[in-house]
């Protein structure tokens, strides 16, 4: 499953809160007990991790932050840009659409293309 959401004008770490709140939500809602997110805005991750209930950061970071503590199996680590690709396709797949919210039950042409590069090169590295 992936999605992406139109947001218009906002930052790139704004953007990056957005995405890891709906994944938050469209993977709960999918009924999952046990999940990892990645996101590759280390920034977001450390403030995530840090923020305190009565911190006066932003109230998206405060839901995400919260969301996290309820739910005991569930993570948000970092990974590095380069091996976050599809998402980052994904992003800009959606500032082409006006949409606001885009679920994708089978991966479009372009990210199928990421996909398949990035399985062969796994496969590649695992020799």
């Amino acid at each position: 499953m992936g999605y992406n959401r139109y947001l218009g004008k906002c930052t790139a770490t704004v953007a990056e809160l957005w995405g890891i709140w709906d994944a938050l939500l469209l993977l709960q809602k999918q009924g999952y007990d046990k999940v990892i997110i990645q996101s590759d805005n280390l920034e977001n991750v450390i403030t995530i991790g840090a923020s305190k209930p009565d911190d006066p950061k932003s109230s998206l970071i405060r839901r995400i932050h919260q969301f996290l503590a309820f739910e005991e199996k569930w993570s948000l680590n970092y990974i590095p840009r380069e091996s976050n690709r599809v998402t980052d396709a994904l992003a800009k797949m959606a500032l082409a659409r006006s949409e606001t919210l885009q679920i994708f039950e089978e991966p479009p042409l372009e990210i199928q293309v990421l996909l398949k590069d990035e399985c062969i090169l796994n496969n590649v590295t695992r020799v």
